[in-house]
């Protein structure tokens, strides 16, 4: 184990036992008379011993997440032991609070529980019924350079499905795909992290996809995900037959995938046109795309839809040409967990992505970011449930 590793880890150590004794003694001011002190200390240690044991095992020994082939066993962990430490958290906080007030110090610790609870609460929801409703979002992108046969056009974004997050079971998919037929979309995109990083992920949903895309054009692009970046292999033609079986999947399904390469799309005499590039990402994401080769033989007066996984690539370079009309992207998530209720739209992706969610501008140049469908490290959607985006063309004339 490299240092810095040691350190960070005695760094977690000394925190996580910190906040447990915190727990231990905000609960104690709060609720327990003396005589359930002692009991309540015993599970406090074996609780804390048992989370700890468990976290090693995992992500130390024997089972370094990087050499596993299966996530189930992690994801269901990381939702425990997430919760643990939220619930404990303010408690530390309460700590620090009693501190520095010397009457009503019972205060603070009586808050903290609230919180404690409320937060609590929050996340069994999104672990349990958050990641399962889904969220339709419905907007309209008015543009002058969409052609007249094109006023009225509607596409369906999908995103980020993180296929081994689902554990084979269908039903949200299921209900998905009756939502798009529902819809009568003129055009599929998917916007890349079809997996969560290995190609046996994409194994028995053939039929799934097949049945939007018979009848419905598609067109799909690579996330980061969708590598295999994200685990050891034995060596690199291991990791480049998985990708390939990945690539081959997305044809399986019905979608064409645009690898820096563009298609042309024609109702009647008019056409757009639909780029898509490989991941490009701030580090330590990869970046793979080629947009002049994406871009190649594209008319200067066309209507361009350009799919890039990472808002990134917008926010760095795309928004500043002149030649692409709407970005379509995913990557954030929306962290899985955010405020988009009462007029509040807030996610700690934000501390990462400035364009985390929803639809931005920069002169002519638009941005749609849609939040995902699947989930990825922790099995939860928190009031940022999966996403299914309807996009409407409007032709707009010119005065």
């Amino acid at each position: 184990m490299r240092s810095f590793q040691f350190y960070y880890l005695i760094l977690f150590l000394i925190v996580y036992l910190a906040i447990s004794f915190s727990t231990y003694k905000g609960i104690k001011s709060v609720f327990f008379h003396a005589r359930y002190k002692s009991l309540l200390l015993r599970f406090v240690i074996v609780e804390t011993i048992a989370f700890l044991i468990a976290f090693f095992i995992f992500y130390i020994w024997p089972f370094n997440v990087r050499n596993i082939s299966d996530y189930t066993y992690h994801l269901i962990f990381n939702v425990l032991f997430s919760i643990d430490f939220v619930f404990k958290l303010p408690f530390t906080i309460a700590s620090l609070i009693a501190l520095l007030v010397k009457r009503q110090r019972r205060v603070p610790y009586l808050m903290a529980f609230i919180l404690s609870v409320s937060f609590s609460i929050s996340m069994i929801y999104g672990s349990i019924i958050g990641k399962r409703l889904i969220h339709v979002n419905s907007v309209t992108v008015s543009s002058s350079r969409i052609p007249t046969a094109f006023d009225g056009y509607k596409l369906v974004q999908l995103s980020d499905v993180h296929l081994g997050s689902f554990n084979h079971s269908k039903n949200l998919l299921v209900k998905s795909k009756q939502i798009i037929q529902k819809e009568k979309p003129d055009l599929i995109l998917f916007t890349g992290d079809l997996v969560n990083n290995f190609s046996y992920e994409t194994k028995g949903w053939s039929s799934y996809f097949k049945d939007l895309t018979a009848q419905i054009p598609a067109y799909s692009i690579l996330g980061n995900h969708d590598y295999g970046n994200y685990t050891t292999w034995t060596n690199e033609a291991e990791k480049q037959i998985n990708f390939n079986k990945i690539v081959n999947a997305h044809s399986d399904f019905g979608f064409r995938i645009l690898n820096n390469r563009n298609s042309k799309i024609k109702k009647e005499n008019d056409s757009i046109f639909v780029a898509g590039v490989e991941n490009w990402g701030l580090p330590p994401f990869p970046q793979y795309a080629d947009l002049d080769s994406a871009m190649q033989n594209i008319p200067k007066s066309a209507f361009v839809i350009l799919l890039s996984h990472d808002p990134a690539h917008w926010d760095s370079v795309v928004k500043y040409r002149d030649d692409i009309d709407l970005t379509l992207a995913g990557h954030t998530h929306g962290f899985q967990w955010g405020i988009t209720k009462a007029g509040i739209k807030f996610s700690f992706a934000w501390l990462a992505r400035r364009n985390w969610g929803g639809l931005y501008e920069y002169g002519d140049s638009k941005l749609y970011v849609n939040t995902g469908f699947g989930a990825v490290a922790i099995p939860w959607r928190i009031n940022m449930s999966p996403e299914l985006t309807v996009i409407t063309l409007k032709r707009v004339e010119i005065d």
